[in-house]
């Protein structure tokens, strides 16, 4: 069961987006709005990879909120791909900008919230369980403490009187509802069917209008804000979101030259050669990663994409094969393997994969009624002892 069970908000919305994830950063990351973390003198904070309006993002703070994405990422998809990682990167960095940037427009605007509204909304998210034991398994759950729990939610009701003020006076007129009404209906916007429809359809349109407002003055603040980026990798992955690929390149070379034996930044050197068409690089800096993961399969898999682009299927299928080797019982790479063999390998190579996918099936069967066994067998264990109890 998720804590803050009642703040869920539009499914889909951006508006709830940007919540949780300043949320996300904030607690995660250390930087609490009392903190010291990032919003600190910078000659007191570690490394510095970037700074915002003259406010530091920490190495220390920034690796912890990425390794947290990736235990996000793992827990909700079962792996982490090691194209994913530079994405993952360059997102928890755009989050840690928005974090601070709202963190300097609550200080501008003097935001506060008392004891007294934290206690209350504790209590209520408490109640939100069917017991107080539930409640504090989950906190258990989440690693966090009541305290730190207040914490968050401190800084969620800021974030939130922040943005209610920010969305004062946004409102939807006559015209737009009847607009909207004939557009989605087709029908002019009168008579009985229209004003059984209007409350429903003003409240959508507001609340769509307030998240808009919400979005520009974000979109505001970034433009006015001075960044500066120190970090070579940051910057490479700004430059490839910008279509900046050959000074991708170069920065990618100078993170490497602090950092050789990281495998992801030499895949994120070979993203960039890709997207700038030089794919002799992108495999050479590919097989510099496989040669620092050799028993990383999606690393392999990487690699023999790349030779299948380059025309080279030989070496392609002899990656896809070193790759089914170290993927195990990994099923779902497995069958994704026999389709990238199928377009480079002989009918041979096809049906030697189709045999290992069947094997890995048979085996993993295996194991489920193996596990279902022994669950079995537990709860009879249990019942038993609750009758020898008895």
């Amino acid at each position: 069961m998720p804590l803050f069970r009642g703040f869920r908000g539009k499914k889909g919305s951006k508006l709830t987006k940007i919540l949780v994830i300043v949320l996300a950063v904030t607690f995660v990351g250390g930087l609490l709005y009392t903190g010291t973390v990032i919003v600190t003198n910078p000659t007191q904070a570690g490394e510095i990879m970037a700074t915002v309006n003259g406010r530091a993002i920490t190495r220390a703070a920034f690796e912890q909120g990425y390794t947290n994405a990736v235990l996000s990422e793992y827990q909700y998809t079962g792996r982490v791909l090691p194209e994913t990682i530079g994405p993952i990167r360059a997102a928890v960095f755009d989050q840690y900008i928005t974090t601070l940037l709202i963190t300097e427009a609550m200080e501008k605007a003097k935001i506060r919230v008392s004891s007294k509204e934290v206690e209350e909304e504790f209590k209520r998210q408490q109640e939100a369980f069917p017991s107080k034991e539930e409640f504090q398994l989950a906190l258990a759950g989440s690693f966090m403490t009541e305290d730190q729990f207040k914490d968050l939610i401190k800084d969620r009701l800021m974030i939130e009187k922040l943005f209610d003020r920010v969305q004062e006076g946004v409102t939807v007129s006559e015209d737009e509802i009847k607009q909207a009404y004939t557009d989605e209906t087709g029908n002019p916007a009168e008579g009985e069917e229209f004003e059984e429809a209007r409350a429903e359809l003003e409240a959508r349109l507001l609340a769509q209008a307030k998240e808009n407002a919400l979005i520009m003055w974000l979109e505001d603040l970034r433009n006015e804000a001075d960044i500066r980026i120190l970090d070579p990798e940051l910057n490479a992955l700004v430059k490839l979101q910008e279509g900046d690929y050959e000074g991708a390149v170069l920065d990618y070379e100078s993170a490497i030259e602090l950092d050789p034996d990281n495998a992801f930044l030499h895949i994120g050197l070979a993203q960039a050669h890709t997207l700038n068409e030089d794919m002799e690089s992108a495999i050479s800096a590919l097989k510099e990663a496989v040669a620092l993961r050799p028993e990383d399969p999606y690393t392999r898999v990487l690699l023999g994409v790349a030779y299948r682009e380059h025309g080279s299927n030989e070496l392609a299928v002899e990656e896809f094969k070193m790759a089914a080797e170290y993927g195990e019982t990994d099923i779902l790479l497995q069958v994704r393997l026999e389709s990238l063999i199928r377009t480079v390998g002989t009918e041979e190579d096809v049906k030697e994969q189709q045999a290992r996918i069947e094997e890995v099936r048979a085996l993993l069967e295996e194991q489920e009624q193996s596990r279902e066994s022994q669950e079995q067998s537990e709860e009879g264990a249990d019942d038993s002892q609750d009758q020898a109890d008895n």
